[in-house]
Parts: C-alpha cells; structure tokens; sequence
C-alpha cells in the first residue's frame, strides 16, 4: 500500500495484524484482537522516501530494534523528517490514544531503514528511562488509532518543520485545552501565599527550609537545596534526616538567585519588607562566592565542624553534575554565566553596585576563554585546565547571551564583540540540532556518556538532547536579535522554540494524576512530565511573542506559566492533593506549597518525595511575579488591538473597549499595556471592561 506524498513520492505502507484506511493526510488503524493467548499488538509500518533528510526529530530515543517510544512519553509526539522538497511529520492521534483500552501505544524509527511504526501493543521500562516493547495478553481488544501524515513544501518549513509540526499539534490539542484554561486551577497569587507559607511562614516548613548561613543581622540566608518528607513538622526535631547533606545552590537548575530576584519582585507587589529583606540576603549568598580570577563556585555547604542545624562558616565547591575526572574546585561555565545574568536582572532591580562588579570581573575572564570556534569550555579548573568533554557544546549559548545582556548594560565593546564570535559557534550547534549540556549526561539519565558523546545516535539519526540546552539556543538568538536586528536570529530563536515545543505536554494524559497541559519533559532519554524547568521557559515564549506576533508563543508561554503550579500541594489542587494524600496521609495545611519536581518521572509511584525551592515552588513563584511585571493579569497590545489573559480566564477587544472576564472571584486584576502603562480593573461577578484610549 502506498500513501502518494505532495512532491510525487510516498510513503510505503505495510499492516501489522490491522486494517489500513488512508486519506491524504491519515492513516487508521482498525483491528479486533484475539480472544485469548499473546499478542505483540498491531499497528502500521511505513517506509518514507526521505534518502538525505536534513532535519530528523524523534520524541525518543529507542537505540536497538527491541526499544520503543512509548505513550508514557507522549507530551507532543512526532516524528519530523524534512530534506530539500519535502517537511514531513508523523503525528499519532492523542485524542485516540485516551481513549485505547488494554492496549498502549507506541512510536519507533528506524533512520538507516528509514522505517517507521504506529503499534497498539504493551511496553515495559528499561533502565532510566528507555521502553522495550513486549506481548500483551489478547482479550478482545478494539483498537483505533490514528497516524497524521502533516506535509509541507513551503521554504519557510522546510528550513523549520519543527514549528510545523508543532503548530499542528497546538491546533488541535493544545489550544483547545488553553482556552479552557489548561492547567491553572487558581489565581497565581494564591499559589504564591501557599510558596510562601510553606517556606517561609511559622505554621509551615521554615524550621527546615530556611537556612541562615551568616548569623549576623542581614546576614546571608536561603533556601536549603532541597527537603524530604523525613523533614515533616510532625516528625520530631530529632529524628529528621537530610536527604542529601545541606547546602545552597546557584546553578543553571538550582538558582537561588533567580529566586531572590523573583521574592524581590513578590514582595514588591504584596509590600512585604520581611520578604524583601530575605531577598536582599540570598543574593548575599551569591556575592559571597569567592572569585578567582573571575571565576566562581556554585555550591555553599557548612563548614567542617557545623553542628546539624547550624552553618559555623562556608565551605565552596561546584556542582556535582560533572564527568568524571574533573575537580570539585572546577567552575562550570554555564552554572557562572546563569548566575552572572540574574545578578545583571538584580542589578537592574535594586542598583547594586557590588552586584554589576562582580559580573564584570567574571566576564573579563570569560572572554578570554573564548576558543577560536567561539565556543566557550563547559569546566575550567583552577589551573585553568579545561574539561575535554562538552568542551564546545551548546552550553556556550549562556554564555553568549550573558555577554549581549552585559554589552547593553555596560557599554562594553569587548563583551559585544565575543558575544558576535560566540554567536557563530550557536548557530552551528542548531544547525546540528547537537543539544547536549550538562544534565543529558551527568544527571540521573547517564546513557551514552563517554561514547556517544558528540555522535548521533545511529538507529534514531538524531543526537542524545536535552530541553535547557534549546531553551539556552534560542535565548541567545533572542539577544543577538535584539542587539543587532538582524531578522535571521529571530527565525533561528523561533526555530529553536518549534523543536523546543515538541517536548511540551499538549494535553492531559489519563494516566497521570496532575494535569500536565502546558507542562515540559527533560530530554529524550528520560519520562519526566512538568518538569520545573518550565517555568524558566515560559519567560522566553512570551518574548517571543512580543518580537512575532505569533500568538501560539504567548499561549504557550502562559500554559507553561500555570503547569508550573500543578505539582503543588494545596487544596485548589484537588487531584494532585489526592495524589500526596494517598502516598502521604499525614499531609495537612502544614504542608500547603510543597511541591515535586515533575511528575511520571521513571515509571511507578508519579509523586515523589521531596522539594526543591529553586527547582520547584520557589522557581514557580520568581516567573509568576516576573511575567506579572512586564504582562500584568492581562495583557493590552495597543499596536497589535489585541488582549490577552495571563492570569485571568479571558480577555478580548469589542470594538474599543478591553473585556475581562475572571472565574476565580476577584474583586480586581492588573492589566499592561505594550508601553509599560499600568491600570487595576475593578471586576463586579467575575467581569470588568475598560476604554482603550
């Protein structure tokens, strides 16, 4: 059977115990399983004609012909192909994927075969976090599903059927989902008094999670990196336990800093002085790290001889996310350069002189890193060795777009200029789609560490990749386009957004028990769903928008806003808060704000055990209270004659007034126009309006 493709080829189709019917755009798969005995499933097989494709997606990897892509894994599934004449991708029916029965579906391809296959059929998990498909028992299954065929021979999705096949897949599950509401199950607001109570408030976790580490008044304090449920108010003070031993964390996960700057904006808008004094002395922590050379550790822990609650002085390493080989002593750049943004952001909030000297001694010697590629090394020893492994890699668009936010801020010519250099080096890296960084190796999913390194994986054509690494591609872009206007680093940062949205969660999946709408995976080696990180994206899409137009950027940015409160703990939560209570029954409004990381993430029990304040509650507050200062609850486009909801259940134009409605109960909203104007919208049952003048 053949499917005839738009350019004259076609996709070769062969049936695997099923009934095809096809279309032009859509292959069904219908069948009726055995009754009794085994059965590996049924579904489809396709062999396209794409011979030289330059573009290669797979939502993914299953690196031996035993391994699938499995459903748990289905966030926006596709696999994209695009050469020369034709964008194609293949999209499973998520729609038909909720509603199989006794079956589970699953994705494989096969590049050197250039095969590719549709199954309703079984899976179990291999290692952390591959699939292996496997027989199911036969009991009279039905089974229907569908595999859309999306083609395009527009210029502009040939050179980005990444934004192609994600367009389709917002279309038709994810923006339906987002107009009614997606994840959000409470004003943002609320979701930050839980934050705060949790962390900070006397009925809460503080005893646990607030760390003074200079017992001096406003000395330096945080967040503790990260607290169990061993640590729970009702188990007594001296039975709690650390679940790893007790440090602070400014890093390009864990970032202290870039809560501080979201607390300081919180408390701003809440006038809470209290809030911002705790602000004000994490960002001490940051400034206390000590540089040499400009370069700095990422990592406090107690000094030898602290007592198990106190902090007798600091002792500095860098994170342990490394290779093997290379020294606690080393500084990661990426986990620098993050920090060195944020303290530029802090700077600009409460002008800090001490804040932009310290980033300008750190970039002095970042420039002179700089390889001749315009790379800059992943870890750089005290010695100034530098690591062999991600030796140039696609962590280097940090550090680019560091120094374009350093060259507005300062003036420095030296610091555009190395940014122009680093520049070329991050379009290479996207046009490799080499998204390898730190945690795609050295985290919790390790595979391929060492040997495939730097090399596709051969079964699937595509690289071992991770989401920070896009997100940090398509940020640099940004920067650059912004700094010199140059419309091609629009479209490669859009480009980099396309694939990026390929792993964010389009609609709710039945087998998991938060909503997951909006919400983000890790990297095609591993299952999280919501993962934290969606919160540092959600910034990002919004200016995108603000730069395109484009306003699938701007509800994806706000969908990834509310997924990242779904993890939460708190009664507006019901279904999560079933999900918590069932593992842990003697969670109460004690525990209101206590948040897991994602969710789905390995298989088995979907909740986990433990919080992480920069990678979790606190990182979703520092977004919330960010979007709210440059977007408001709504946002007011006077050039465009558009509205939108950020925090608020919708907002249009009717001819020259703005209308607001907003099903939480509020007594009024913030709305922010594209010239910085700011007004409160008095809202009477849910609805106000305004002139637009």
């Amino acid at each position: 059977m053949r499917l005839e493709l738009p350019d004259g080829r076609a996709l070769e189709l062969e049936a695997l115990g099923a009934t095809l019917t096809t279309s032009s755009s859509s292959i069904l798969i219908e069948a009726e399983l055995a009754g009794s005995g085994s059965s590996p499933g049924v579904g489809v097989e396709l062999v396209h004609p794409l011979e030289a494709a330059s573009h290669v997606f797979v939502p993914h990897l299953a690196p031996t012909d035993e391994h699938v892509m499995a459903e748990s894994i289905f966030r926006a599934p596709a696999i994209v192909l695009a050469d020369r004449a034709l964008a194609l991708a293949l999209i499973p029916d998520l729609s038909d994927v909720a509603q199989q029965t006794g079956t589970r579906a699953w994705l494989d391809y096969d590049h050197p075969a250039r095969r590719a296959r549709l199954f309703a059929g079984d899976f179990v998990e291999d290692g952390h976090v591959f699939y292996r498909r496997r027989d199911l028992e036969a009991r009279g299954q039905r089974v229907r599903l569908r595999l859309h065929v999306v083609t395009s021979q527009a210029p502009a999705d040939l050179a980005d059927p990444y934004g192609m096949t994600s367009r389709f897949l917002w279309g038709r599950w994810g923006k339906p989902a987002h107009a009614e509401g997606g994840s959000q199950r409470a004003p943002f607001t609320d979701y930050a008094r839980h934050v705060v109570s949790w962390a900070f408030g006397p009925g809460g976790w503080s005893d646990s999670v607030w760390q003074t580490l200079d017992a001096r008044p406003g000395g330096a304090g945080a967040p503790v990196f990260i607290v169990d449920v061993s640590r729970h108010p009702s188990v007594p003070k001296d039975q709690r336990s650390w679940r790893e031993p007790r440090s602070v964390w400014n890093q390009a996960w864990f970032s202290t800093q870039r809560c501080a700057n979201g607390l300081l904006r919180h408390a701003r808008r809440i006038g809470s002085l209290a809030l911002e004094d705790r602000a004000r002395r994490m960002t001490k922590v940051a400034l206390s790290a000590p540089q040499r050379g400009g370069l700095f550790p990422s990592v406090a822990r107690p000094a030898r001889g602290s007592g198990p609650d106190t902090w007798d002085g600091l002792e500095w390493t860098s994170s342990d996310r490394r290779p093997a080989g290379t020294s606690g002593d080393a500084v990661h750049l990426v986990d620098a350069s993050f920090t060195c943004r944020l303290l530029l952001e802090w700077a600009a909030l409460t002008p800090e002189p001490s804040a932009s000297s310290y980033v300008d001694r750190y970039v002095e010697r970042l420039t002179s890193l700089q390889r001749p590629s315009g790379a800059f090394p992943g870890w750089v020893e005290p010695n100034g060795d530098v690591s062999s492994e991600l030796l140039e890699s696609a962590e280097s668009a940090m550090s680019v777009a560091l120094l374009f936010e350093h060259a507005r801020a300062s003036g420095s010519s030296a610091s555009l200029e190395a940014a122009r250099r680093g520049l070329c080096f991050v379009e290479e890296v996207i046009a490799d789609a080499r998204w390898e960084d730190f945690e795609t190796y050295y985290s919790c999913a390790p595979w391929g560490a060492g040997d495939q390194l730097g090399r596709r994986v051969e079964r699937n054509g595509v690289y071992k990749q991770n989401t920070l690494s896009i997100a940090w591609a398509a940020d640099a872009m940004l920067r650059a386009f912004e700094a010199l206007g140059d419309e091609r680093q629009l479209r490669l940062a859009r480009r980099c957004a396309g694939e990026l949205s390929l792993y964010q969660a389009v609609w709710d999946p039945p087998f998991l028990p938060a909503p997951a709408h909006g919400g983000f995976g890790v990297m095609n080696a591993d299952s999280e769903w919501n993962d934290a990180r969606q919160s540092l994206f959600a910034p990002l899409y919004l200016e995108l928008y603000r730069h395109t137009g484009d306003e699938e950027l701007l509800e994806r940015g706000v969908a990834a806003l509310r997924a990242s409160f779904t993890m939460m703990y708190c009664p507006e939560n019901a279904a999560t808060r079933a999900a918590y209570e069932r593992r842990f029954p003697f969670f109460g409004p004690e525990s209101y704000g206590f948040m897991m990381e994602n969710q789905g993430h390995g298989g088995g029990e979907p909740i986990g055990t433990f919080t992480i304040f920069t990678w979790g509650n606190g990182s979703a507050l520092a977004t919330a209270a960010k979007v709210h200062d440059s977007y408001g609850d709504v946002y007011v486009e006077r050039e465009r004659r558009r509205a939108h909801a950020i925090d608020a259940t919708s907002a249009r134009l009717e001819g020259s007034r703005v209308v607001i409605e907003d099903r939480f109960g509020r007594e009024s909203l913030t709305a922010v126009d594209d010239r910085g104007n700011r007004r409160t919208v008095r809202l009477r049952t849910g609805r106000g309006s305004f002139e637009l003048r």
